[in-house]
């Protein structure tokens, strides 16, 4: 198991954990998660993110290196500008997603921490006489993510303005000190609310997750919060897992898998595939689809009339065929308390509007398809 500096501070505030591997714990909640959904929604929250890690890659042929393994364009990228892309197998099925965060020194492939030293060893055997390094950060590097309309008011207290100001569009990315710690801070709405991420040395987590708490909880006087209300609250998985399902975000090994094309991703594949790029893994089968249109399923959205959301890996049916699966499903309090899905779907029945029927703890419902995203900030 590998060691969280923060797990000292999380079991004085009594956090409840899950699994996340076979080497890493998660927060499930501290103990309050209808507040910390709450914090997401109305003001800040902050959550201790050991799921994610991070590859650096250094030398000058890093960006035409990438160009050429993942779906998207990561030669164009300038200091500050990032990408979202899949990493593809021979198939063209769906390996890994990766944020690509380009900076003048470095360029950081932000992923998830159980297949970083994957990653590096899949990028090292397509090494050859490229001029790049290849280091595995997550022994060094550690993460904190603050989600929420508040966001980027602490943010802007804490870093100073000049730092967050270009942070506008979805993983563009700067170097910065807050609380006397250097970070590198990117944004990644997954939630439908801003959201940033924070990179720090591991050893620097503690201090920087009770300052950030202590200074956005405190009650300066040129705010207007009421004095004792919690401006940043801690969530756990549950509150974080609810709001990204609302969003319609994807997470890879639940919702993106090795069995999935990138064109059936919907919404998501716009987002990782620049489709007029040259060759990369498994451009093959992308560009045939593409040409052709020629998608299988699609993912969706789901809303059921019934209180229980169907469970991940819940047939869909129409009539005895089955049509789909679900991957993701919650009670969405943005719409009512109403159960929502995420699933694949038969490209014929994926329609918005198409009514499917699924099975649920409390028995069969008829559940409708939509679009996706559920709910978005406006």
């Amino acid at each position: 198991m590998r060691e969280n500096p923060l797990f000292a501070l999380h079991e004085q505030a009594n956090a409840g954990y899950l699994p996340y591997g076979p080497e890493i714990q998660i927060i499930e909640s501290f103990g309050e998660p209808e507040a910390e959904y709450a914090a997401i929604r109305k003001a800040a929250a902050i959550m201790d993110s050991p799921h994610r890690s991070v590859v650096e890659l250094t030398g000058k042929d890093r960006l035409t290196f990438l160009q050429n393994l993942l779906t998207n364009d990561t030669k164009s990228l300038t200091a500050g500008r990032g990408c979202y892309a899949y990493l593809l197998n021979l198939k063209g099925r769906i390996v890994l997603d990766i944020n690509v965060l380009h900076q003048e020194d470095s360029t950081l492939l932000e992923v998830d921490a159980r297949l970083a030293d994957g990653l590096c060893r899949t990028l090292d055997s397509y090494l050859f006489s490229d001029q790049v390094q290849i280091r595995n950060g997550a022994e060094a590097f550690g993460r904190v993510t603050i989600i929420g309309p508040d966001a980027s008011n602490i943010l802007d207290t804490l870093a100073g303005k000049k730092n967050t100001a270009d942070l506008s569009e979805p993983l563009q990315s700067c170097p910065t000190e807050i609380l006397a710690h250097a970070c590198t801070l990117f944004r990644n709405d997954q939630c439908g609310e801003p959201q940033f991420e924070l990179i720090v040395q591991r050893n620097a987590l503690p201090a920087l997750w009770t300052g950030l708490l202590d200074a956005a909880n405190g009650e300066p006087a040129d705010t207007d919060f009421k004095p004792g209300m919690v401006k940043l609250r801690p969530i756990g998985w549950s509150a974080f897992n609810i709001a990204r399902i609302e969003a319609g975000t994807p997470l890879l090994g639940i919702d993106l898998t090795d069995q999935n094309l990138p064109m059936e991703t919907a919404h998501w594949y716009t987002r990782a595939v620049h489709i007029s790029k040259g060759c990369y893994l498994g451009q093959e089968v992308v560009a045939r689809m593409h040409a052709h249109k020629a998608v299988a399923r699609m993912l969706v959205g789901l809303k059921n009339p019934g209180d229980v959301p169907p469970v991940a890996g819940e047939p869909l049916r129409d009539g005895e065929t089955i049509v789909g699966a679900v991957t993701s499903s919650c009670m969405s309090p943005m719409l009512g308390n109403q159960a929502i899905a995420m699933a694949y779907v038969k490209k014929l029945y994926a329609e918005p509007g198409r009514v499917l029927t699924v099975y649920t703890p409390h028995g069969e419902v008829r559940t409708t398809v939509t679009g996706l995203p559920f709910w978005s900030a406006k």
